[in-house]
């Protein structure tokens, strides 16, 4: 599996976290109420994988880009806890060739489907932070090394890149403008198109 954990000593929760409600629902062999106790099981995964993975987030841009200045780190960490952002993590770990998602997941709207793989990828954090014996340490060294340092860093270089078809967060740029950081290329069409006014 490509989450890189070799040995995982806790099996079941990532059983219980690889596997959605809506798989769990489609289930007729088990009766309702063990049903709601397996998605209870799995929302609490991921809740709990929601706040761990905000805070590391937090952590490791406050480490590593606290000269960005709060209002940038703010809009960067918004796009990391975004769903579309933790679909793109789950897609990257090939997470849908391990879960069990239900039989309507291939039909569903790509909105929804991006949801329902958000969903996982928190469960999944909840799952490591467990089994490394809730050490935030531990888990913070695993998600920036699989997830975070590269996300930022792309977040980052797209930002201040030339080519139309790339979707720039054009927020951030301004920040970066404003607070007149040396991160844009001097160079830049953005630049030149949208100078800043004089003072």
């Amino acid at each position: 599996m490509s989450i890189a954990i070799p040995q995982f000593q806790h099996p079941e929760l990532l059983e219980i976290a690889l596997t959605h409600p809506n798989h769990i629902y489609d289930q007729t062999n088990i009766i309702r109420s063990q049903q709601k106790e397996r998605v209870l099981e799995h929302q609490g995964l991921a809740n709990l994988g929601y706040v761990v993975f905000g805070r590391i987030v937090s952590r490791y841009l406050s480490n590593n880009f606290l000269s960005l200045g709060q209002a940038t780190l703010t809009i960067i960490e918004s796009d990391l806890v975004s769903r579309k952002m933790l679909s793109e993590f789950a897609r990257n770990l090939k997470l849908r060739h391990f879960s069990l998602l239900g039989k309507s997941y291939k039909w569903k709207h790509k909105s929804e489907q991006d949801k329902i793989l958000s969903q996982i990828f928190e469960a999944l954090i909840g799952a490591i932070y467990l089994e490394f014996d809730r050490d935030l340490e531990r888990t913070y060294h695993w998600l920036v090394k699989h997830c975070i340092a590269k996300a930022v860093n792309h977040i980052l270089t797209t930002a201040f890149k030339d080519d139309s078809d790339l979707e720039t967060d054009f927020q951030l740029i301004d920040w970066i403008e404003v607070l007149k950081l040396p991160l844009l290329n001097q160079n830049s069409l953005y630049r030149k198109n949208n100078p800043l006014p004089e003072c």
